[in-house]
């Protein structure tokens, strides 16, 4: 759910954005107290912006709101003179000494959520998010423990059925049953996040049942909000029904699913601390795509030696509807593996050749940032003349806010994509793979932004069409560690 306000710098409309922007946290589902908190620092945040960002000018002041199960977001962006809040830091020194009050508001703000962050963008102005975590009840605080990992013997029998927001709880308790705390996905603790997925219809799945009735298994599709595919990204079969064939059914099932929704692909982030996964999306007929570095926090996976600071992932990609050819506008570097992996698609690829033409001042970048796992992504919806300079900054207040993992998505239906391809490698980007589908059901070049450093030994990936990438991936890797290590 998103919500879009667009203010003059004019106080009296303050008011009127605090209501709406408290109605629309506690509707996102955040409590009394906690949307209260988040509306004291929006309200300090936007009365400064109101106040302090046109001073000479009347401007426009645009505000989004977004949320998702765990957290609510707010998106301020502004035009007016410059302004970094790093030279405004509040001193208690001062405010003893000379009872400076500078920097004072900046410090309830950060109190007063889990994330703020702030970005120069050049043309495009500046932008404050303010970010606040959603509290819900775990499912050890619903439950005991004890009470959580009772388990009927193994059934002879099982039976498949559609998931329904009323089985949130049970999937919670099969998932700490099954992970302890280790699963990677925090949200499948709290029974209240999955039943409200579930409603908003924001993903679809089965589980399988016992003959006594016990929830042994559970498999979803998580909608992608940004185009007609999912992912198969929420999986857990009980320890002791294990061997049963209850991955297949289900897989099977879902498959289904999202044929008779209409859905024009499966995708999945399949590990690369153990190629299990990899293989069991080889076998339902997923192909390889792109290989991302370092995507996810470090993660604790029992009997397996991970060896690395962050957890990389292997796209995986299931077509549901068949595309004979595509035309692509490829960078030169890059045709050879494109080539291959279309190939691998079932995919007939011609490479566009009419040149690039700049005729827009501004881009159009959608930018997504995971405080959660420490990531972002940079969507290139249309390339204009500022595209360098925004990349830059953006880059830098990334780097600044220690994001640790940092990707772009480019159009390989747009002939400026071969060109931006190179100064992006300058700027320290390599190439991660291909996203086929993912936004607006077109095709995007992923490169990726290496902040840490990794160990291709311990990156494992299965495929054939996988090894490929990850050489490709690899070879840019060294050149970048080169390049950093001379300059």
């Amino acid at each position: 759910m998103e919500a879009k306000l667009s203010l003059k710098d004019d106080l009296r409309l303050l008011n009127p954005a605090l209501k709406f922007g408290y109605e629309y946290c506690i509707n996102a589902g955040l409590d009394k107290e906690s949307a209260l908190e988040f509306i004291l620092a929006f309200d300090e945040l936007l009365s400064d912006v109101i106040q302090f960002a046109y001073p000479e000018e009347e401007g426009e002041i645009e505000i989004t709101f977004r949320n998702n199960l765990s957290e609510v977001e707010a998106v301020i962006q502004e035009f007016g003179e410059p302004f970094d809040p790093e030279k405004h830091r509040f001193s208690k020194e001062k405010f003893i000494k000379e009872g400076s009050f500078e920097g004072a508001g900046l410090e309830v703000i950060k109190h007063f959520v889990d994330n703020f962050i702030f970005m120069i963008k050049g043309k495009a102005g500046k932008e404050f998010r303010l970010v606040k975590n959603i509290r819900h009840p775990h499912i050890t605080e619903m439950f005991k423990p004890e009470g959580i990992k009772k388990e009927e013997p193994v059934g002879v029998s099982y039976k498949l059925f559609p998931v329904k927001p009323e089985d949130a709880e049970d999937i919670a308790k099969l998932i700490y049953r099954a992970y302890g705390y280790t699963y990677p996905k925090e949200d499948m603790y709290y029974p209240a996040k999955i039943k409200e997925a579930l409603r908003a219809g924001q993903k679809f799945g089965v589980i399988v049942k016992t003959e006594r009735g016990e929830t042994v298994g559970y498999f979803a599709v998580l909608m992608s909000t940004d185009s007609n595919i999912g992912e198969v990204g929420e999986v857990v079969v009980s320890p002791k029904h294990r061997g049963k064939g209850l991955m297949t059914m289900m897989m099977n099932a879902l498959i289904d699913m999202a044929k008779e929704k209409g859905l024009l692909g499966l995708f999945g982030e399949a590990v690369t601390v153990h190629t299990i996964s990899q293989k069991v999306n080889a076998k339902f007929g997923f192909k390889s795509t792109a290989l991302l570095l370092g995507m996810f926090p470090y993660i604790e996976y029992k009997g397996f030696d991970v060896r690395q600071p962050r957890i990389s992932v292997v796209i995986d990609f299931l077509p549901l509807v068949k595309r004979e050819k595509a035309k692509i506008y490829a960078p030169a570097k890059y045709k050879n593996i494109l080539e291959q992996i279309y190939k691998n698609l079932g995919i007939n690829l011609s490479f566009g050749r009419e040149k690039a033409h700049l005729t827009t001042e501004k881009s159009n970048l959608k930018l997504d940032i995971s405080f959660k796992y420490q990531n972002a992504l940079i969507v290139v919806n249309r390339y204009g003349k500022d595209f360098f300079s925004r990349i830059e900054k953006n880059l830098k207040s990334l780097k600044d806010k220690k994001i640790e993992a940092i990707f772009i998505d480019l159009p390989l239906d747009n002939p400026y994509t071969r060109t931006a391809v190179d100064r992006l490698n300058e700027l320290g980007f390599i190439f991660g793979g291909v996203m086929p589908l993912f936004h607006k059901e077109k095709d995007f070049l992923r490169l990726q932004y290496v902040t840490l450093d990794f160990d291709s030994r311990y990156v494992y990936v299965y495929s054939d069409m996988a090894k490929k990438i990850k050489n490709k991936v690899f070879r840019e890797y060294k050149r970048w560690l080169k390049n950093r290590t001379t300059s």
